[in-house]
């Protein structure tokens, strides 16, 4: 119901007013009434009411003044005015201040509703226009967000700029496919925050722009956001979010960061909420594997069909690319070289190996959605390739062969008669007494001999210490390391450094 509020003088008016019609079946209930010009002015005040019936003539203030008075106060209130006299001069006043209703007393109850409707007509069409500006506003509004965030500073908003100009501001994207409920949620709760808070639809992507907001009131309207989601059948919706800025025109900047962004959860793709400073602060770009010595490596466990140090290698290559900041197209533009480069290299040692085509391979590394189904998929191709040239466990005489020779090529790393073993199907008991057998050396003697074997080699130069000589050669504790070297040679291994060296200069 619309509230009115009678104001008149006269006693007799103000009862008869309140009856002249049923005002509930015309929208109105009658929330108060005033007895004089300023007592009408100060419930006005009060009550703001959506009509007023006052008398023109009234003593202390008259109904001329009462409504100068309240247009200097931006009231919207319509007026009936009620008048004995039928002067050009006062509809002359009236008019000159917007007021185009007023009716001769004593009142007849059909002028009084054809009133009425005139006034319900004009607040249609004030709607309509509200309606009209409020949407021109509001895609003038959104055309001033986006081309903020293209870096376009033309033709823009001038009131959007004022209200964002010395704020802080924050731009978040939702990444992902919001069901229609959670679009809908999403829309109200800006519409009831807009001062705080914008939607800006921008590149197939919803947008929020938060505005001079404590982190704590993103933070939970964040969180309040993705519950509402999760609930809703939207689980795996991702935000990025922009560092804060403090002006408008650094839109441009905060949109490119959120682009950048998207290549971050490319190669980090467990994560659901990604932050801008974080990843360029905290997240320290890695020196790239040398290719050609990870080419080498990888083809050797590759052929022993060493699945460990197959995982390790692409893991060590994913953890550069987690941390390079490289776009998607880049990454998998080089990861797809890599392979080529892999394979080629693999078909030269193997003429008959089955590698998979080239295009066919461009395509299913182009077809992954992050870095991660990436480095799975080169994984996978390799342990298959790895199977094709292993081709199962090698003959008796064979195997002792492999043996020496993934020693001579791994003495450096942690392995073992165990670990051996399982690599080339074999009982490892078993595979220590063929490899006795063969070569007259239990498995951990001609390991620790082949250490020693190429310790001896670096000791020749003076470009390593000894404990950093203990390292390289497959010793993790330098203590062990010298009492083998001792063993084997019967000096330390800074003895035997002195004496080649001296050997060398006499």
């Amino acid at each position: 119901m619309r509230k009115l509020l009678i104001i008149d003088d006269e006693p007799i008016i103000q009862e008869g007013l309140k009856h002249v019609i049923p005002w509930d079946e015309f929208g109105y209930e009658i929330c108060d009434v005033g007895i004089n010009g300023r007592d009408g002015l100060n419930k006005i005040r009060i009550h703001q009411p959506d009509l007023v019936m006052l008398d023109i003539r009234m003593p202390g203030l008259s109904g001329i003044d009462i409504i100068s008075q309240l247009k200097k106060e931006n009231f919207t209130t319509k007026f009936i005015i009620l008048t004995a006299y039928s002067s050009f001069s006062y509809a002359k006043k009236l008019m000159g201040l917007g007021i185009e209703h007023y009716l001769l007393k004593p009142i007849v109850e059909t002028e009084l509703i054809q009133v009425l409707g005139k006034i319900e007509q004009e607040r249609i069409e004030e709607q309509k226009l509200q309606d009209q500006l409020a949407s021109y506003n509001k895609l003038n509004e959104e055309w001033t967000l986006r081309a903020l965030l293209e870096g376009k500073q033309d033709d823009l908003d001038e009131p959007l700029l004022r209200e964002l100009k010395g704020k802080e501001l924050q731009l978040v994207r939702i990444c992902g496919d919001l069901k229609q409920s959670n679009n809908s949620w999403l829309k109200e709760k800006v519409a009831e925050n807009t001062e705080h808070i914008k939607l800006i639809r921008k590149d197939d992507f919803d947008h929020l722009l938060f505005i001079q907001n404590s982190p704590v009131f993103m933070k939970l309207f964040l969180a309040k956001m993705r519950k509402v989601f999760r609930e809703n059948g939207n689980q795996t919706i991702v935000l990025l979010i922009a560092s804060v800025i403090d002006r408008p025109e650094a839109l441009f900047t905060a949109y490119k960061q959120i682009k950048e962004l998207r290549n971050f959860h490319f190669c980090f793709s467990e994560k659901q909420i990604l932050h801008y400073q974080e990843f360029t602060t905290c997240t320290k770009v890695m020196k790239k594997p040398d290719e050609g010595q990870n080419r080498r490596k990888l083809y050797h466990y590759i052929e022993f069909g060493d699945k460990r140090n197959i995982k390790k290698i692409v893991s060590e290559l994913e953890l550069y690319y987690r941390t390079s900041h490289f776009s998607k197209e880049r990454i998998k533009l080089e990861l797809f070289e890599w392979c080529v480069s892999l394979f080629d290299f693999i078909q030269e040692n193997y003429l008959d190996i089955n590698i998979v085509d080239k295009n066919v391979w461009e395509n299913k590394i182009n077809s992954q959605i992050n870095l991660q189904s990436i480095m799975q998929l080169i994984v996978n191709e390799l342990l298959l390739i790895s199977e094709s040239l292993h081709g199962g466990s090698p003959t008796k005489g064979h195997i002792v062969d492999k043996v020496k020779e993934y020693i001579h090529i791994y003495f450096n790393e942690d392995i073992s008669l165990k670990y051996v073993a399982n690599l080339f199907h074999y009982n490892s008991a078993y595979l220590g007494k063929l490899f006795k057998k063969e070569t007259g050396e239990y498995f951990n003697v001609y390991l620790h001999q082949v250490r020693i074997y190429k310790a001896k080699e670096l000791l020749m130069s003076d470009k390593y210490k000894v404990n950093e000589i203990s390292r390289l050669v497959g010793y993790s504790n330098a203590d062990y390391f010298y009492k083998n070297f001792k063993q084997y040679e019967n000096m330390s291994p800074k003895e035997y450094q002195m004496k080649q060296r001296k050997g060398i200069t006499s």
